[in-house]
């Protein structure tokens, strides 16, 4: 037994076992890798994240115009209200009303699936394509037509892209 012991050489035997060891670790890491890939192509795929960072972006801008609009009004109502308590008389100079257009009360939240406020419908957007085609600005649009600029935007985005789609049909055709 110990001529056995002596004839073998341990330095080879433990750089074997090394090596064994590695292509080991890589066999399995390599594999792992392999399932998670098949795991990935199988799942449906997901909204892209550009549009999703889109439509975020676009819900946090006509959050933030509503907002400063409700603002707005109430700082207006304050102001009259105080106009009047300082002047000692029930009439005011000027009304909120009057400036905002309507009442504080009509502005409110804006929910997917509500009718619309004012019951136009899509002659609400009528004047859009012809006020993008004079090269206004989205800004200036939403002035124009006393709409929130987010809005207009993706507004202007979605009619892009639909009559994008709809040339591209007639093309197919």
């Amino acid at each position: 037994m110990t001529n056995f012991l002596e004839a073998v050489r341990w330095d080879l035997l433990g750089s074997g076992f090394q090596i064994a060891l590695c292509a080991g670790i890589l066999f399995g890491w390599v594999r792992r890798r392999c399932q998670r890939r098949s795991a990935a192509q199988g799942e449906p795929a997901a909204a892209s994240p550009i549009f999703a960072q889109e439509m975020f972006l676009q819900t946090i801008r006509q959050h933030t115009e509503q907002a400063l609009q409700n603002i707005l009004a109430v700082v207006e109502n304050e102001r009259d209200r105080l106009q009047r308590a300082l002047a000692g008389s029930g009439a005011a100079s000027h009304s909120a009303e009057a400036e905002s257009g309507g009442p504080a009360g009509a502005l409110a939240a804006f929910r997917w699936g509500d009718p619309e406020l004012d019951g136009v419908g899509q002659s609400r957007y009528g004047a859009l394509d012809a006020l993008a085609e004079q090269g206004l600005s989205s800004r200036q649009i939403a002035d124009r037509m006393n709409l929130p600029a987010g809005e207009i935007e993706l507004a202007l985005k979605l009619r892009k892209g639909s009559h994008e789609n709809h040339s591209v049909g007639v093309i197919r055709q």
